[in-house]
């Protein structure tokens, strides 16, 4: 048992393109085991964020496994996807709880790599078409948040590091000419780590960082089960309908709560155990999409995605045998409670428009796109935690074809709603009460200003093997 203080609650270009693909997907994979896993913002894939996240209705590349597994079935051949996407967060807090100067989010840009690969057979009995894919990808977020650790939103948050990954399989199908539909079955596995201030003064209320507790918990999750199933019809040859489900996911990540005590306390108390387990509820997420192409020149697509973040009340970390040891009275452990932040999260809406337009047939295509989503946070729960306010984004892209490959752009720059709150119900966490006095009242921390916004750029690399040229 571990004791420790206190805490508180093919060509030349084309294999040089690929390379840095890979090594940039790589090079994450080595610093950082996945994917970050946040609050999810719209979206991940480098087609997608260029048509501003309308893609549910007949997606055509390897994110198709999250958008809607049906859009594989079309994917003839072995193709290959490679994504990797950069996003700055711009987060801004002005206190009114606490005295101090603003504070920002410093954390560098955050890298986020998709790899999917695929292989279509064409008719296969009954079926006009089926393909069988694999990848890893995650959830559209950021998971690393940088704060100054003496900052007024301390209470709430100093830095996160948070990462999950979905390793993918799918199987998708066409019947006819009107129907296709796809399962993606999936494996979740991440882990979490993330520290704040716990105020530990026994005999008053108050902010004072030398009455700070530091309280650090990092753990990881085994690999949690979860699906997207899609399916798409064609009314007619220009219209597509395509509708997917991903369930809502439970992760759950055991780990370690690790303290440091402010100075005047290490000797009056100590921690005794550290073992904790980090809960939280991904929403449902349910597409619709409605594509109209005429030809092969353009396309335009509407959507609407729904998000049941409702399921999200609160986030927990759970206390697994430990308890806090009093120098004046070591016989009477006293038991640590759980670490509750309270959320309270709603459902949202987010409205997509987007499409494609062919510039020079076989070389050259550009795109662009509109995207409008609610909040799922209520204005007395908005924490620097997970800052994904209503937004609208707007968005560019293009792709060029190199030696029969593509390569993908897009940027995104996501307009967040600012967030003036004057009735937060967000107060501190405390360290438990050793002395036989009344526990004191913890202040409110959330009140004040959050200003927000985000950039998104992002690239990649669509390499049909069969089609490959030597011809520029």
């Amino acid at each position: 048992m571990q004791v420790q203080p206190i805490w508180g609650p093919r060509s030349n270009l084309l294999a040089n393109l690929g390379a840095v693909v890979v090594v940039v997907i790589g090079s994450q994979w080595v610093s950082r085991p996945l994917w970050a896993a946040g609050a999810e913002y719209p979206d991940n894939g480098t087609l997608s964020i260029g048509r501003g996240g309308a893609w549910a209705a007949n997606p055509a590349d390897g994110l198709a496994l999250t958008y809607n597994p049906a859009g594989l079935a079309q994917q003839h051949g072995l193709k290959l996807t490679l994504d990797a996407r950069l996003s700055q967060q711009n987060v801004k807090f002005t206190s009114t709880s606490i005295k101090g100067d603003p504070v920002e989010n410093s954390a560098p840009l955050f890298l986020g790599p998709t790899v999917a690969l695929s292989y279509g057979v064409g008719a296969l009995g009954p079926l006009s078409e089926a393909t069988i894919a694999a990848g890893v990808n995650g959830p559209s977020a950021i998971g690393i948040v940088k704060y100054p650790n003496k900052g007024v939103q301390r209470y709430s948050l100093n830095s996160t590091d948070y990462f999950i990954g979905f390793f993918s399989l799918a199987a998708a199908a066409g019947y006819a000419d009107w129907l296709r539909f796809g399962i993606t079955g999936q494996l979740a596995h991440g882990q979490a780590t993330f520290d704040q201030a716990v105020y530990s003064s026994a005999t008053s209320s108050g902010s004072d960082p030398n009455d700070d507790t530091i309280a650090t918990f990092s753990g990881k999750n085994g690999a949690q089960p979860n699906a997207i199933i899609g399916v798409t019809v064609f009314p007619s040859p220009q219209i597509a309908i395509g509708l997917s489900w991903r369930p809502s996911l439970k992760f759950a990540a055991d780990g370690t709560l690790k303290t440091v005590a402010p100075k005047w306390a290490q000797d009056s108390s100590k921690q005794v155990g550290d073992q904790a387990q980090l809960q939280l509820t991904f929403a449902d997420v349910v597409r619709l999409g409605l594509q109209y192409k005429p030809n092969t020149n353009w396309d335009v697509e509407f959507d609407a995605v729904y998000e049941r973040w409702s399921v999200l009340k609160e986030v927990r970390v759970h206390i697994i045998n430990m308890t806090v040891v009093a120098a004046h009275d070591p016989d009477k452990p006293i038991k640590v409670p759980d670490i509750v932040f309270p959320h309270d999260y709603v459902d949202t809406i987010s409205l997509r428009m987007g499409g494609d337009y062919t510039l020079i047939p076989e070389r050259l295509t550009v795109r662009g796109g509109y995207l409008y989503e609610s909040s799922a946070a209520p204005t007395k729960y908005v924490s620097l935690d997970f800052p994904n306010w209503q937004r609208d984004v707007v968005s560019v892209g293009a792709s060029i074809k190199l030696y029969g490959a593509w390569l993908d752009l897009a940027y995104a720059h996501h307009f967040v709603q600012t967030q003036v709150v004057t009735d937060s119900a967000v107060v501190q966490q405390q360290t438990p009460a050793v002395l036989p006095l009344p526990q004191p009242k913890p202040i409110v921390i959330g009140n004040g200003t959050y200003e927000a916004s985000m950039n998104i750029g992002s690239v990649a690399l669509r390499v049909p093997f069969g089609s490959l040229s030597s011809v520029f």
